[in-house]
């Protein structure tokens, strides 16, 4: 009898030990587990407001989606947002502060190249800390190349896939006197140098280029880079910028009558980029949305056959009561918008990270869970792959164009652009 007793108290005391490993100790006392944090730096006021805006509540219907599902292992994912106003200074004040005071678990979608390229030695600088960023809004080579890959993780093409699309659709247009006008910085550099080399290719050169500041507004006076493009007689025209600098140049091309096909790069936002023109061209009066070609990183947001598609569409109409982005929302937001489909794949994504995690609240487990996934199906038919020497998931470019309003696909094919 004494036997038995002993054998029912092991067995008690080894169940016991079971469900308190089932259970943490801050469950079983009924508090709730900590957030995964994550921290995203992005120009919430100037240039790209409406871009960071995108992003944000594009990556927010994605994890309050999951966070309604119970998170991950239990634990939510929380998102802070923090405005650089698009300038390299307050972005590296910004990842410093989420990496040591809030002690984030990575950084996230920091949104623009001159940014990003800022970032990148502070990442470096605190690699034994485990710091990473996942999934950038820029296609900078920097991020994509040693020394800096190692702590980068990249979804989107870069800017020389990008260009390379634009061109080469231009080129089999018969079109071969190819301008340029870009920002002046290391995000107008970074399409420049695309736009070189997918010209070299070709045997091909620059016939002109021009250049406007970073902080150019959709109001700006674009007549004299209008002039430096009028004088080399293009046939075509490429801007890389964000999207008030490309609807002030767009507007200043087509006021003095070229009528030439613009190629922007994925930077201006898409839909975001149609509404600035529908604005300037209201004030102008004239269609502004006519000859544009437009590089996007995703497929279209409002493909029915795409399950990422439906889930983004069914997730930002379902997002209420949201945290409030620096600056707050908009009065009037987009229906959707590619910018806010990238960032609502960027967050799906990372959750693919995260729940490969033995532990999604130590960031000594990141680069491992990256390695354990393989090919990801994130529901855009084609696979993603992050371990390969650019870190970087996807090389597909996507070609649209403006249609009443609407972006629509220029082709039903979809380029895929090397390196």
């Amino acid at each position: 009898m004494a036997g038995r007793l002993r054998t029912f108290a092991c067995v008690a005391l080894m169940m016991a030990g079971l469900f308190h490993f089932a259970a943490p100790p801050c469950l079983a006392a009924g508090k709730k587990p900590p957030s995964i944090r994550i921290g995203l730096t992005a120009g919430f006021s100037g240039p790209t407001r409406a871009m960071a805006l995108e992003l944000y509540r594009g990556a927010l219907a994605a994890f309050a989606h999951r966070n309604g599902e119970g998170g991950i292992g239990g634990h939510t994912v929380e998102l802070l947002a923090a405005d650089d106003r698009y300038e390299p200074d307050p972005a590296i004040e910004n990842i410093v502060r989420f990496l040591v005071r809030d002690k984030v678990l990575t950084l996230f979608s920091s949104l623009g190249t001159p940014t990003v390229s800022r970032e990148l030695p502070v990442l470096r600088a605190h690699a034994n800390q485990g710091a990473r960023l996942f999934f950038p809004v820029s296609g900078l080579e920097a991020s994509r190349v040693p020394p800096y890959v190692r702590y980068v993780y990249n979804l989107r093409a870069s800017y020389r896939q990008e260009i390379e699309g634009l061109v080469a659709a231009f080129v089999a247009q018969g079109r071969s006197r190819i301008a340029i006008c870009h920002q002046a910085d290391a995000f107008g550099r970074s399409g420049w140098d695309g736009a070189r080399r997918a010209l070299a290719k070709r045997g091909l050169s620059l016939c002109g280029e021009a250049t406007f500041a970073r902080l150019v507004g959709a109001g700006e006076d674009m007549a004299r880079q209008v002039a430096l493009l009028a004088d080399c007689h293009p046939d075509a025209v490429l801007i890389v910028g964000p999207a008030p600098a490309c609807a002030a140049l767009i507007r200043d091309l087509r006021g003095q009558g070229l009528t030439m096909p613009v190629g922007v790069v994925s930077f201006a936002g898409g839909e975001i980029l149609l509404r600035f023109l529908t604005r300037e061209g209201e004030r102008c009066g004239r269609n502004l949305q006519d000859g544009l070609v437009l590089s996007q990183v995703a497929p279209d947001w409002r493909d029915p056959e795409l399950p990422a598609s439906r889930d983004y569409r069914r997730d930002l109409a379902a997002l209420a009561d949201a945290p409030a982005p620096p600056g707050g929302w908009d009065k009037h937001p987009l229906e959707g918008s590619a910018t806010g489909f990238e960032g609502y794949l960027n967050a799906r994504l990372l959750m693919k990270v995260l729940s490969a995690m033995a532990d999604p609240l130590d960031r000594a487990g990141l680069d491992a869970a990256v390695i354990s996934l393989g090919p990801i199906d994130l529901g855009i038919g084609v696979p993603v792959v992050l371990t390969g020497p650019h870190h970087q998931g996807l090389d597909m470019v996507y070609l649209s164009t403006a249609s009443r309003g609407r972006l629509v696909p220029l082709t039903s094919m979809r380029l895929a652009a090397g390196d």
